[in-house]
């Protein structure tokens, strides 16, 4: 490219919104087998807000820092390395933001021997996560990542649906650990964005008994239209544990999908809504330690089953089994998008993803043209 300095809203570190600003930085250099990608259209993740508030600012290494931050990215490619053969320029795709082993020209690890990279033992090197090794993301104009990161969107597909395909892999990763047969009863509690794909993904199985349990009002509404048969609105006289029963002749479920996180009692709720012998899938993530009554677990013999990212299921990548729900037109995400703003506006369109119960925002997204 002849130009070599990009726009994009960068992080110091500190706190939103005073370790922010949208300035010039230098574009990200290709190397063999990698490619230049303009990036259209960037969501903003919940993982993003819990660092520029300050949640998980000790997970992230000072040498990341400032960093450009934004995995959920699609766009078009603009250049690309040497050895380059699977895209070329003017190709639409969207960038699946992990690189393992190979990716990194390094001998392979353990898991990414069989596939499983997103638990690579030598650490990932990410597009837009300030975590090990970091890659500028879609907060900016320009991202780079290797050729079998990248994963061409079809003409069905507008690139906004395609940038949240992260999202959509995780729903996509928990079912392929957890096979719920279309007889079985769940419940994805949290209707935040993962909640809901996860909805969407269970449906595409055939389950047809899914209680969401969600934060607000206009959260459930959108889960019922995804396929939940039955909702539960948490406010404070509300126990989602005793609901759940209650919609279950005390019985529990075969399966919870635990979509929530944080400093909450989620998982350990999640083991509570389980039958004898059910599964608790934690999807959500914990920064820390969390009580648990472990006794309870014991005796009902619930399964916790760790759900992280995701990489390949038999031989296919879940990313592009993600794809192809968006292709067959299976899934949408035309509920889910709610908010758009150009990256300039970048202080407003923070505040309205943080703002969710009173804005009712799902997913914020920069857009550029």
């Amino acid at each position: 490219m002849s130009i070599n300095k990009m726009k994009a809203i960068v992080w110091d570190g500190r706190n939103f919104p005073d370790g922010l600003t949208y300035t010039d930085v230098d574009i990200p250099k290709i190397r063999p087998g990698w490619a230049l990608v303009n990036t259209k259209a960037a969501g903003i993740c919940g993982s993003d807000l819990h660092y520029l508030l300050g949640y998980t600012r000790s997970w992230i290494p000072d040498k990341n820092l400032p960093a450009v931050l934004g995995h959920e990215n699609a766009g078009v490619v603009v250049e690309v390395g040497e050895g380059v053969t699977s895209v070329k320029p003017g190709d639409r795709v969207a960038i699946e933001p992990l690189h393992g082993c190979f990716e990194r020209g390094l001998p392979p690890c353990p898991m990414c021997k069989i596939g499983k990279y997103h638990i690579c033992k030598n650490g990932l090197t990410h597009v837009g996560i300030p975590l090990v090794e970091m890659l500028p993301g879609g907060y900016g104009e320009y991202s780079i990542a290797h050729e079998s990161r990248l994963f061409k969107v079809p003409d069905n597909v507008t690139l906004e649906d395609a940038a949240l395909l992260d999202i959509l892999a995780v729903g996509v990763h928990a079912v392929k650990l957890v096979h719920p047969g279309m007889g079985d009863s769940t419940v994805v509690y949290g209707c935040g964005i993962i909640g809901l794909d996860m909805i969407q993904c269970l449906r595409v199985e055939g389950v047809k008994d899914i209680i969401a349990i969600a934060k607000y009002g206009f959260q459930a509404e959108v889960a019922k239209k995804l396929g939940a048969t039955e909702t539960i609105v948490l406010h404070k006289d509300v126990d989602p544990v005793k609901e759940v029963m209650k919609l279950t002749n005390d019985w529990g479920v075969d399966q919870v999908y635990e979509c929530v996180g944080g400093e909450t009692d989620a998982l350990d709720q999640s083991v509570g809504m389980c039958r004898m012998g059910g599964q608790a899938v934690m999807l959500g993530v914990f920064p820390g330690h969390r009580p648990m009554d472990l006794f309870s677990m014991l005796w009902k013999e619930v399964n916790i089953i760790s759900s992280n990212s995701y990489s390949t299921a038999g031989l296919v990548r879940e990313f592009q089994l993600a794809m192809d729900l968006l292709r067959d037109g299976k899934v949408s995400h035309n509920e889910l998008i709610t908010h758009r703003f150009p990256p300039e506006q970048w202080q407003e369109a923070l505040n309205v993803a943080i703002s969710k119960g009173k804005l009712q925002s799902i997913k914020t997204m920069f857009v550029r043209s």
